[in-house]
């Protein structure tokens, strides 16, 4: 068994226990990377110091990225959770289902737990507290005292995170009620599946025709998404579904690139990032409050887009920052990780991908060139390597360039997820700021594939039209997806700024 190198709290090098050997989507036939720890720490550190780039997406796309990273991976290295699934030895254990079930919302929500209205089909809402009048009922995740009560604790680290799984809930009893109407002969647990089915369905969609579109290389969505097509990974549905590690490990955490200092969440209220994470159970919401504050729900006006609805007059809409290499976030609550004494997320980020034992960008690159040029091609998808000035970001104030400033041989021998994030740089599509062709190729196919490998998934059934579409998507006339926003709308029947039922009490 080939075993793989981890960290330990001192951040040191030792090896990790057997059973664990990475999925890859280039079938280990890449050269791994060995990077000097000492390189990759400068790195991540001179990351927090590039220049802040222009705007990309709306900034809700920040967060749920976040939840679907959530919903697909929860990796454990050593075992030390008592709940994790043992695979075969080529994929590397997760505590989650490695499919976009919705995990993250139904693990435990079995009836007669908290996760569950009582006798009913229904899931669970908790209370916002407001200052001098009644609660806002169903404003906020259930909870048992400040634990949310849901089926992965890391959906209450972030506030914004937190109010988009209470959508989730409320998403989930209007397919209930929708159901139970159709179908009044279904039983309670009957109905519950149904309407667990049709979330499911609906969220896979928005993740295809919204999340993606919003991110992806145009060229590269329309092939691997809008077509189905595949270059790297078509996998036979009897294969146990895996994350391949280039997504969860690199590609797939271009997020924390788009996370802005500060954000308006309502009409009263704004935020900064770290309070993000004091403003949640988890956080003992900033040791102000007993519950969810109802001064802090969000307005999801302020984070997606509402084709149909107004939105003059509003607070200033937040965007997401464009993927680049400039990130900085700090984390806070690490002394259950690996390594808790570091805080920034870039020089994590990077220590994985050296943990997991991903290639250089480089390499990466290479690969696809000398072994998939003709399909690339041919799906009109421009993968090319970038040249040193690509690469090499200026620090404000510095005349040197920020890899050079670490080590010359990391522009020769870049880290994949720094690789990626410089790659976004390059061009701009519709005004924003998107994943270029490399990174959004492995994030495509790495979703596409996970829903070929789920048998219960949009690929295999046709989802109910209960909800409308209200958008075409680009240079597709006649074509209508659903988006976040008409998830959002299903679930609350309207959209408002949830701050003025304060005033109404």
């Amino acid at each position: 068994m080939e075993l793989v190198r981890g960290l330990n709290e001192k951040g040191q090098f030792k090896t990790l226990p057997d059973g664990v050997k990475l999925y890859t989507l280039f079938n280990n036939k890449v050269p791994q990377a060995d990077f000097d720890v000492t390189d990759l720490r400068k790195l991540g550190a001179a990351m927090r110091d590039l220049q802040a780039s222009n705007v990309s997406a709306m900034a809700g796309y920040t967060y749920l990225g976040q939840f679907l990273a959530h919903d697909l991976s929860r990796l454990r290295i050593e075992g030390h959770n008592k709940t994790v699934k043992s695979f075969t030895t080529d994929i590397l254990r997760s505590d989650v289902s490695s499919v976009l079930d919705l995990s993250s919302v139904y693990d435990g929500a079995i009836a007669g737990s908290l996760m569950r209205k009582t006798g009913s089909a229904f899931m669970a809402l908790g209370d916002a507290q407001v200052s001098d009048g009644p609660d806002l009922i169903g404003y906020d995740l259930p909870r048992n005292g400040l634990r949310a009560c849901i089926g992965d604790d890391r959906n209450d680290e972030n506030l914004i995170v937190s109010q988009l799984h209470v959508q989730f809930l409320k998403l989930h009893n209007f397919f209930v009620r929708e159901i139970s109407h159709d179908s009044p002969e279904l039983g309670t647990e009957l109905l519950f599946e149904a309407a667990r089915e049709q979330v499911i369905l609906h969220y896979q969609e928005v993740i295809l025709h919204d999340f993606l579109y919003e991110i992806l290389h145009p060229a590269v969505w329309k092939a691997i998404i809008l077509e189905n097509k595949h270059i790297l990974w078509d996998p036979d549905p009897s294969e146990p579904a895996v994350l391949p590690v280039e997504y969860s490990a690199a590609a797939g955490r271009f997020g924390h690139a788009m996370v802005q200092n500060n954000y308006n969440l309502n009409a009263v209220t704004s935020v900064s990032v770290s309070e993000l994470f004091e403003m949640t159970g988890e956080g003992r919401f900033g040791g102000k409050y007993q519950r969810m504050p109802a001064t802090h729900l969000v307005d999801w006006r302020l984070f997606f887009d509402f084709p149909k609805h107004n939105t003059r007059g509003l607070p200033t809409r937040n965007k997401a920052l464009r993927i680049s290499p400039r990130v900085r976030v700090d984390l806070i609550n690490t002394q259950s990780l690996p390594v808790p004494e570091e805080s920034n997320l870039a020089t994590r980020n990077l220590l994985r991908g050296l943990q997991m034992r991903l290639s250089s960008g480089q390499a990466t690159v290479n690969h696809l060139l000398n072994n998939y040029q003709a399909r690339l091609l041919e799906l009109e998808i421009p993968i090319c390597l970038l040249n040193r000035d690509q690469l090499n970001l200026n620090k404000p104030g510095f005349s040197q360039h920020v890899l050079d400033s670490c080590s010359p041989a990391l522009s020769t021998h870049t880290p994949l997820w720094y690789y990626v994030l410089a790659e976004a740089c390059v061009e701009t599509f519709e005004g924003i700021g998107k994943l270029g062709p490399l990174g959004s190729l492995i994030v495509a196919e790495s979703i596409r594939g996970l829903l070929q490998l789920d048998r219960d998934s949009i690929m295999y059934k046709t989802r109910r039209q209960e909800i409308t579409p209200s958008k075409n998507i680009a240079n597709l006339p006649g074509r209508k997806f659903l988006q976040m926003s008409d998830l959002l709308l299903a679930a609350n029947n309207s959209i408002s700024d949830p701050t003025s039922f304060i005033t109404r009490q």
